[in-house]
């Protein structure tokens, strides 16, 4: 047997072999390019979507705030939260140096012990009226100089009004109720009337806080519970018109009307309208009132002149201050421990 025979079926498997290795290799190759040009295709279509963004730093947006609220000038607030009472002190001023003062309440208390002062409110010297004369309750003092006076308060005994008078300089007392009569006065006990030139008179208000009487012997103020002025010229036969000062604490005569201290200041309500107080102004506003000659029926006429600065609430203020306006035009303001003076209607204080 020849044995070439045989060798001719292992060249034929080994083909076989080479082709099945070929195909492999094919298919190999084959699934190789698919797959790299899947994985190309799907670069292409994710790139774009992957590409990185620029990045910002982050800007944070400032939180609104509101624009500062500036405090409500005087002109401009509603009326201040306080109303007039009765005062507690009285002052009463001569010139710019000489003024005279107490302390005042309802009868029987307090006891008449009037201070003097010579040197500008420098020293006071503390007098007694009420040991040689008994009276009570000052309700107001009208001085000459600084040794004569004339006061009015009220009896210790009774309550009724007495009018006792110095000529030493408050070294010694004597009743005078001579004077009575034709004195302007509100007894603390009633505060719906007063008493004039032309004797007890209604009040044009339910409570009257403080009286000022005028220049002239028939003609007064007065401030009322309710901030309203009223002002006679009549000795309290007829009244004017209401002058509305919210935040107004005090009244008192001066030498061509009557002035008023207003706590804030509070704007003030006038017919016609009045010049607005300083708008600087944080403590007690001075407002100067005065009167129409051609229209005396009518409102009062109010201006602010000048302010005393003060930190105080108005309520704290509300009865414990007390004004005075000299003959030569000099404002007293006693407040606190304190008895200031303004050549200049209040814009400056000495």
């Amino acid at each position: 047997m020849r044995r070439f025979s045989r060798s001719a079926p292992r060249d034929s498997s080994r083909r076989r072999a080479w082709i099945y290795v070929a195909v492999g290799l094919f298919l190999l190759v084959d699934i190789y390019l698919v797959a790299t040009a899947l994985t190309a295709t799907q670069a292409q279509t994710v790139l774009p979507v992957a590409s990185p963004r620029a990045t910002l730093a982050p800007t944070t947006s400032p939180t609104p705030t509101a624009s500062p609220t500036s405090t409500p000038s005087p002109t401009a607030s509603a009326a201040v939260a306080v109303s007039p009472v009765p005062a507690t002190r009285i002052l009463s001023a001569v010139s710019s140096t000489v003024a005279w003062r107490a302390i005042t309440g309802t009868c029987p208390d307090p006891l008449a012990e009037p201070e003097v002062s010579t040197d500008a409110g420098a020293t006071w010297t503390t007098t007694d009226a009420n040991t040689p004369t008994e009276v009570t309750a000052l309700q107001s003092i009208d001085p000459t100089n600084g040794a004569v006076a004339q006061m009015l308060g009220f009896a210790q005994a009774d309550c009724s009004a007495q009018v006792v008078r110095t000529f030493v300089g408050g070294d010694n007392y004597a009743s005078a109720d001579d004077e009575l009569d034709t004195a302007w006065y509100v007894d603390p006990a009633d505060r719906a009337e007063l008493h004039g030139p032309d004797g007890v008179q209604t009040a044009p208000c339910d409570a009257v806080v403080a009286l000022a009487p005028g220049a002239s012997a028939d003609a007064a103020a007065v401030l009322c519970a309710d901030a309203r002025i009223f002002t006679t010229a009549d000795a309290a036969a007829s009244w004017s018109a209401p002058l509305t000062v919210p935040g107004a604490l005090t009244l008192t005569a001066t030498p061509g009307g009557y002035l008023a201290l207003a706590a804030g200041p509070a704007p003030v309500t006038t017919q016609p309208t009045a010049t607005p107080a300083p708008a600087t102004c944080l403590g007690l506003g001075v407002i100067d009132v005065s009167v129409d000659p051609a229209d005396p029926a009518g409102a009062p006429i109010a201006s602010a002149t000048g302010c005393y600065v003060t930190d105080e609430a108005p309520a704290a203020l509300a009865g414990n201050i007390a004004v005075s306006v000299a003959d030569d035009d000099t404002v007293w303001l006693w407040i606190g421990d304190l008895t200031l003076r303004s050549t200049d209607a209040g814009q400056t204080w000495l």
